[in-house]
């Protein structure tokens, strides 16, 4: 199966180096023509404690119509690149293709329905964590399970297949027909996790020995419960806060994307993620001063950074 990554940084950049260690036929596409050039000059290199660094030859674009015809793309842009993505996925798109989004936050696989057929979109969501260290250079922190859903449930099939491409590229996966608790459950962790260690300008888990940090994360998780239950989200505050806790420890080394972004003075996805959670609170009338004061802070941090 031939396959094109959307987005060349940490998850894509990890998903492509292993797909294409595993034997496949992979492809990038990045809008960032320093990290096209980087890949193509030196390859794409994948960092892991205690390892040898891989690095796996892949053909990297900067420009879209350049990429080849793939059977299956993988998304892993920016969410405030999503629209922009989706647009150029149907140029390089057939009714065969299939397009998957690994992405944070929610209203990724609904951007690529604008474009894409119901039965060529797939949504899921990964707990791999890994890091941007410079283009075409990734810090792979820890392993993790992925999970692929179609948007048609139909195509529960085509979802096993993805999820057995995933596995024999040594990338643990899972299919499902209900991806939405197993969404919200990653959007809360990282609702809590992302924006507070870019806050505190550390790696994951150095959270969990911050007390102040640690009760910002527990009154994240109590609202993002708050609104999942309102949606009728069968989440529960116990089994979340310890997710978050492992997921901290778990990717320990992990510097969040969030964190890279405001120290490189890029955008971030709050809006996607915490954003996401106020905005449906709003509209079911649960209260989210917490998200609203740490997205508050991230925007602020973010305009400081770019003057």
């Amino acid at each position: 199966m031939r396959t094109l990554i959307v987005g060349a940084g940490a998850m894509g950049g990890l998903f492509g180096s292993m797909i294409a260690q595993a034997g496949a036929e992979v492809y990038l596409y990045d809008i960032d023509q320093k990290k096209v050039d980087a890949i193509n000059e030196k390859g794409l290199r994948i960092i892991r404690a205690g390892e040898e660094d891989q690095i796996a030859k892949i053909q990297a674009f900067s420009n879209i119509e350049d990429a080849p015809h793939c059977d299956f793309i993988l998304l892993f842009a920016k969410t405030y690149h999503t629209e922009r993505a989706a647009r150029e996925i149907a140029l390089v798109s057939d009714d065969s293709t299939i397009a998957l989004t690994l992405q944070n936050g929610l209203g990724n696989a609904e951007e690529l329905l604008k474009h894409l057929k119901p039965k060529q979109v797939f949504s899921g969501v990964t707990y791999q964590s890994a890091s941007e260290m410079g283009p075409g250079v990734v810090f792979h922190a820890a392993r993790g399970l992925t999970i692929v859903a179609p948007m048609d449930k139909r195509g529960l099939s085509a979802a096993m297949d993805q999820a057995r491409l995933f596995n024999d590229c040594q990338i643990s996966a899972g299919a499902t027909t209900d991806l939405k608790p197993i969404q919200w459950k990653k959007l809360i962790i990282n609702s809590a996790v992302n924006p507070l260690s870019a806050i505190y300008g550390v790696e994951n888990g150095k959270l969990i020995k911050n007390a102040e940090a640690v009760t910002e994360m527990a009154s994240l998780v109590v609202e993002g419960v708050a609104v999942a239950q309102k949606i009728d989200i069968p989440l529960n505050y116990g089994e979340m806060w310890a997710s978050v806790l492992e997921t901290c420890r778990r990717s320990s080394a992990n510097r969040s994307s969030m964190l890279c972004d405001v120290e490189a003075g890029r955008p971030t996805e709050i809006n996607a993620i915490n954003g996401s959670i106020i905005a449906l609170g709003d509209s079911h009338g649960v209260d989210t001063p917490v998200n609203i004061r740490v997205l508050r802070n991230i925007v602020s941090i973010h305009r400081g950074r770019k003057k």
